[in-house]
């Protein structure tokens, strides 16, 4: 029989998935207990599945999708460490992880761009548009950090085409004063390109219109997203709405509730 975790091991995980209050001894041995029992049914359900989708296999597999193969992010691993002898499956894990949000997020963004052209399938152009906001946003950034340096003083005044998990994390801590959840975070750029692109669209609309009050009424909705006007609002209404529910984090839940165009 595997020993199972250590109490004072769980205790030092649970803190790295922002569980900060302090934790008994005979809670961290319970939550012992829990563990191995939601392991068993995770493990159970697996290995059916598993047969499911292969009933020849002979090695536990993870049936809801394909992941990045363990062995050879390992072996990449491996050949970049310098100053360490060793890559730990742990390591190995938490790259993997990075590594497949950041896939999700860069289709996810050309997957919109492909759409605003009304094309089913993502191109190279598509890849290149993401990539292209990416580091343009990354040496705003730059130079925001630069600048806080010089001068002592935050300065928040970017001014975003394509907004990233990166820079709506910063945003949130200038807005909300609370952290957003990554689902909420990806709810929030989705929610943002249609916003952006229902803007764009009634802005040329108003203009091949020639409709003078429509126009401005559309660039001054323009200008707001431009200038993170409308972020501040959905922001500060989710926040109210987590304040609400007791919770210290903004979720999904609270992003879908506001309606972006009131």
């Amino acid at each position: 029989m595997s020993k199972p975790w250590a109490p004072s091991h769980v205790s030092e995980v649970a803190k790295g998935v922002g569980i900060n209050l302090r934790i008994s001894g005979d809670v961290k041995t319970r939550l012992v207990s829990l563990l191995q029992l939601k392991l068993k049914e995770i493990t159970q359900n697996m290995e059916l599945s598993t047969l499911e989708k292969d009933a020849n296999r002979k090695t536990l597999d993870d049936p809801s999708r394909t992941r990045l193969g363990f062995s050879r992010t390992r072996g990449l691993m491996i050949d970049e460490i310098k100053d360490v002898e060793s890559v730990s499956s742990a390591a190995v894990v938490a790259a993997n992880e990075e590594l497949e949000a950041y896939l999700q997020s860069l289709l996810s963004l050309a997957s919109l761009e492909a759409s605003s052209e009304k094309m089913g399938t993502i191109k190279s152009r598509h890849l290149d548009l993401v990539l292209s906001s990416i580091n343009s946003q990354h040496l705003q950034e730059d130079i925001l950090e630069t600048n806080n340096d010089k001068s002592g003083e935050e300065i928040f005044e970017p001014n975003l085409e394509v907004l990233t998990s990166v820079s709506l994390r910063n945003i949130v801590k200038q807005f909300s004063g609370k952290k957003l959840e990554n689902d909420a975070i990806d709810e929030l750029v989705l929610l943002y390109y249609d916003y952006a692109s229902e803007v764009e669209y009634k802005l040329q609309k108003n203009i091949n219109a020639g409709d003078v009050d429509g126009v401005k009424e559309s660039y001054h909705m323009f200008e707001q997203l431009m200038m993170l006007g409308w972020m501040r609002r959905i922001l500060r209404t989710a926040s109210e709405k987590a304040d609400s529910q007791g919770s210290r984090t903004i979720g999904l839940n609270h992003i879908v509730s506001v309606d972006p165009w009131s």
